[in-house]
């Protein structure tokens, strides 16, 4: 960012009819200080910065050069960074490039979300630190204190649930947040699709399958495979009973040759569904759902940048693919094939084969 604020005020100064002296007599400093400081011989205290934006009517972003676009773009720029990193696992970099981010540019809502965000995943022993706990939601409550952009906030309720119930064991205090979270039905979606009409609801409703398809996939894997909410509620057969339905739902909306992002939710289905049958010792499934899952992992690497949906229910929506840092088959490859469940067919040739494939697109 090139700081230019002596321009700045001198051109504020003209279009506004104000002199030099007008000026410093406001101040309470001299004349030839205007002038150094139009001149770029030195610049103005920083006390004196606030008082000078509040004089001409303008914001300290607009005084400092620094207008809402820049600001937006380098922010973007920060969280693209950021999202590199945690593909890398690298946390502490990211933590570290936050707070570098949020001192050069102190407004943004954005990134003190995202540091919030980054604090609640920072663990010491498997266990949260609590001073990271404490300044996490202190960021939230700031956020929410201020800001007024109604989508940055319900983000923000997210996070704040996610802290109290993962990090901090606070069921009660995420339930009463997520109580305070607009309904469903009142949603922009369903808005759009039930209540408007024309081309506007058609392809608002052709969008929102693919939503509901996702939202749906998220339950059902949940229930099945995350032990916080599944419990034992359900056998280890009707538990991939529930994720094969998972995976069918996206087959029976797009096809087999519309997946495109959703190749991800279906490499993530079969390498659990793979882990569910070494549970029952059935180790020709197993590698066949292993198969699967570096299928579907690797058509996810290989997506095209763009392209048009074509099933029949979803055939308006246009797919664009996103930048993004690590491979699918760099994340699966990351995670823990060394754990004990995998050990009935680690060291099988047909395992072996499947990682080797996917170590391609690593």
């Amino acid at each position: 960012m090139e700081i230019k604020v002596g321009k700045k005020i001198k051109l504020l100064r003209k279009k506004n009819d104000v002199t030099q002296d007008k000026l410093a007599a406001y101040l309470g400093v001299t004349p030839q200080a205007v002038s150094r400081w139009e001149s770029e011989t030195c610049y103005p205290d920083i006390e004196s910065l606030p008082v000078i934006a509040d004089f001409f009517g303008v914001s300290m972003d607009e005084l400092m050069c620094y207008d809402s676009l820049q600001k937006e773009q380098k922010v973007a720029e920060y969280i693209e960074k950021v999202e590199a990193l945690y593909d890398r696992d690298e946390l502490a970099e990211a933590l570290a490039l936050l707070r570098e981010a949020i001192a050069e540019i102190p407004s943004s809502f954005e990134l003190q979300l995202e540091l919030a965000s980054t604090l609640s995943a920072i663990n010491a022993d498997g266990k949260p630190r609590r001073a990271d706990m404490q300044e996490a939601v202190s960021l939230c409550m700031h956020i929410l204190e201020d800001c007024t952009d109604d989508l940055l906030r319900d983000r923000t309720k997210k996070t704040l649930c996610d802290i109290y119930s993962h990090q901090l064991g606070d069921d009660e205090r995420a339930q009463d947040i997520a109580n305070k979270l607009h309904s469903m039905s009142f949603s922009k979606e369903i808005i759009k699709a039930t209540v408007l009409t024309g081309d506007v609801a058609f392809n608002q409703a052709q969008q929102n399958l693919i939503l509901f398809a996702d939202n749906m996939w998220w339950h059902m894997y949940n229930i099945a495979c995350v032990p916080d909410i599944s419990g034992d509620h359900y056998t280890v057969d009707e538990k991939i009973a529930i994720l094969q339905k998972a995976v069918d739902l996206f087959l029976l909306l797009f096809g087999e040759n519309d997946l495109l992002y959703y190749h991800d939710r279906l490499a993530n289905s079969y390498r659990q569904l793979a882990m569910f049958y070494l549970m029952k010792g059935d180790k020709a499934a197993a590698l066949a759902c292993a198969e699967k899952m570096a299928d579907h992992a690797i058509a996810y690497d290989t997506r095209p940048e763009q392209a048009a949906y074509t099933s029949l229910p979803i055939n308006c929506v246009q797919y664009e693919k996103e930048p993004e840092g690590a491979t699918k088959c760099a994340k699966l490859l990351a995670g823990k094939f060394g754990s004990r469940i995998w050990a009935p067919i680690r060291d099988t040739a047909e395992f072996r084969a499947i990682m080797a494939r996917m170590s391609e697109f690593a």
